[in-house]
């Protein structure tokens, strides 16, 4: 079996044709269903799986899941937040000005805590012009009239109504939910009494208009409210009735109300144990994709810095000045025979089971695995496609 000198580190460079940058959009499916003050995200129940996160809400980071506060050997597991103070002025929410201005010294660290999570919410307001519904009309304001070629459903006052006079039911959705903007077209809700569903609306016409699609048949083909799909609002503004059930959906009152789209997704301290809702609609996601092609060309990649690629060990001698290896140890010959107590004409066999990522410095930056070792000859060559979803 001949000798063999293998040559270490081979690095190969991509060349432009080995490398596309692809952009892929997607649509994730979101659904809430709110019951008796409760929001069930995806049909799932959040407490579960990370008891620090309240059902129906959404983790922006998924951090501190089965940490302690402080660990046997007393140290700090709880991954936190943190600012210094500076002259930057920045600072973490919890912390208030007074506390940042007078307590706290220039270096000073500043922690807040995790998880940071996010749900959607759901705000009513009356015909009456309140100081919260200025607050939140005054800054939709702009936006509501932005999209008024749209639909004139959208405007701030019109011939249809004015916003200020309407009695609004305003759910807020966090961008953290639909990514840059809800699909048009993808809305749906659904009005349930005791289980039976008595309304549905949806964006049928994907022009931001929520229209009565089935129930009450006084309001099917009606707008019940529009939609802002790239600010993550939906706000519904009829408060006509859409079936004959009745009870107190206002807060400390046993008055009893007509279900109606105005008192859709209560929660808080004011549900009722009759009613249930759900809302759906599909996210718009981009996802950004670099896809490599890495080349193990024929006659290339077929030694191997593994000591089992050797037949024997390299038992080197080391002096006082010298470190010396057997350069003539032969490569273990793993070639297969077809007979019984015959060996097989040698040839260099490796398997490759990683592929190696490098920056320009050859600094190791991504490491690809194989499901499987591939079994690499001489004659042979392999591309493997590597895919990195950013």
């Amino acid at each position: 079996m001949p000798g063999h000198k293998p040559t270490y580190g081979n690095f190969f460079k991509f060349k432009k044709d080995d490398v596309f940058h692809n952009r892929i959009k997607t649509y994730p499916k979101v659904e809430f269903f709110i019951y008796t003050g409760s929001v069930y995200y995806n049909n799932e129940n959040q407490n579960y799986e990370n008891p620090d996160i309240t059902s129906g809400f959404l983790s922006l980071h998924d951090l501190n899941v089965n940490r302690t506060e402080h660990s046997s050997s007393g140290d700090d597991q709880i991954i936190k937040p943190f600012v210094t103070k500076q002259g930057s002025f920045y600072n973490i929410k919890s912390t208030s000005a007074e506390t940042f201005n007078l307590d706290l010294e220039m270096g000073d660290e500043i922690y807040g805590t995790y998880p940071q999570t996010a749900s959607i919410s759901v705000d009513r307001y009356s015909n009456s012009l309140s100081t919260a519904k200025k607050r939140v009309l005054y800054a939709l304001k702009s936006t509501l009239d932005y999209y008024r070629p749209l639909s004139e459903h959208y405007a701030y006052s019109s011939s249809f109504a004015n916003k200020e006079e309407q009695r609004l039911n305003l759910i807020s959705i966090p961008s953290i939910f639909y990514g840059s903007s809800i699909k048009k077209g993808s809305i749906v809700l659904k009005y349930y009494v005791t289980g039976t569903l008595v309304g549905e609306a949806s964006d049928t016409l994907r022009n931001g208009q929520i229209i009565h699609t089935s129930g009450s048949s006084a309001m099917v083909g009606t707008t019940v409210g529009v939609a802002l799909y790239n600010e993550g609002f939906v706000m519904l503004t009829s408060s006509q009735g859409i079936d004959t059930h009745k009870e107190p959906y206002e807060p400390s009152s046993m008055i009893q109300y007509s279900a109606s789209w105005n008192y859709f997704g209560n929660t808080g301290s004011f549900s009722s144990g009759q009613s249930s809702y759900s809302l759906s609609f599909k996210g718009t996601n981009y996802i950004e994709t670099l896809t490599m092609f890495a080349h193990a060309k024929e006659n290339q990649l077929n030694a191997s810095n593994n000591p089992t690629f050797l037949s024997a060990s390299l038992n080197a001698f080391v002096g006082e000045s010298i470190y010396h290896e057997n350069s003539e140890v032969g490569i273990k010959n793993i070639a297969s025979s077809s007979y019984k107590n015959h060996s097989a004409s040698f040839k260099p066999v490796t398997y490759i089971n990683k592929i190696g990522i490098y920056d320009e410095n050859r600094n190791l930056i991504a490491i690809a695995g194989l499901a499987n070792p591939v079994r690499k000859l001489e004659e042979r060559g392999y591309t493997f496609k590597l895919k990195l979803d950013i």
